[in-house]
């Protein structure tokens, strides 16, 4: 499966990149848990998915809804490549057996918790609780990934990490509709958070202000090396 996963990423990249130009904050905040992770984030347009496959390293299971699965030739593709198909109204036992196992392996699982494209305003909107459920029941670890606006072909998006969410006070409890409700509640804040402060970072052009910051390091550090080394062969040539 995650060798499938990286070709096809591999295969499209230069493509993906063309396509789906996409700037992401605070990209450093997503990292791999001992533990599995969820991947939580806003729906705008089918290209969040691409923003999010090509935004952000590593291998990540998708949570999609049993309706894009198409037939049997595209879901078992799709599947292929890590992608779980979901009945919204009617989950099925063999799809959550699988997210669990997926959390379990140490995987990522990326969902849209709001369940549908956000068609009314970019503010978050009200979440279901699957996306809680899994967090709970595999005691993995919560990262919010916004977007900033519904994506465009060849037009620069941004996007943006949040803090992880966090869960442990409600880890062991049971789940019932309250706990379920606080966790939803805490995903709801965190993504809100991430993205007032994404807006505010494209506001101030943040990207090219990092841009610079990283230009100034690299070039610190190739003094340094160059310093280091020239130190190396006075050393050298003295003895």
């Amino acid at each position: 499966m995650k060798a499938w996963f990286y070709f096809w990423r591999t295969l499209l990249w230069v493509f993906a990149k063309i396509c789906f130009p996409c700037k992401v904050m605070d990209k450093h905040k997503y990292k791999k848990y001992a533990r599995g992770q969820i991947l939580i984030s806003n729906h705008l347009s089918w290209m969040d998915v691409p923003y999010m496959y090509y935004g952000l390293p590593g291998f990540k299971r998708l949570l999609s809804k049993k309706e894009n699965g198409g037939g049997k030739f595209r879901r078992a593709a799709l599947g292929s490549i890590g992608i779980i198909f979901v009945n919204r109204e009617k989950p099925e036992l063999s799809s959550m057996r699988e997210c669990l196992n997926a959390l379990k392996d140490g995987q990522t699982l990326s969902i849209f918790p709001e369940g549908t494209r956000n068609k009314e305003n970019r503010e978050i909107q009200p979440m279901h609780s699957g996306a809680a459920m899994f967090a709970l029941k595999g005691n993995a670890g919560v990262v919010p990934f916004v977007i900033h606006h519904k994506g465009k072909l060849f037009k620069r998006n941004y996007a943006g990490v949040g803090d992880p969410v966090r869960l442990d006070d409600l880890f062991g409890k049971r789940l019932d509709e309250s706990v379920l409700q606080e966790a939803t509640e805490r995903f709801r804040a965190g993504m809100q958070a991430t993205l007032d402060k994404l807006d505010i970072w494209v506001a101030e052009k943040g990207y090219k202000r990092e841009k610079r910051a990283l230009k100034r390091e690299n070039k610190a550090l190739s003094a340094q090396y160059r310093s280091a080394e020239k130190a190396y062969v006075k050393d050298c040539n003295g003895k």
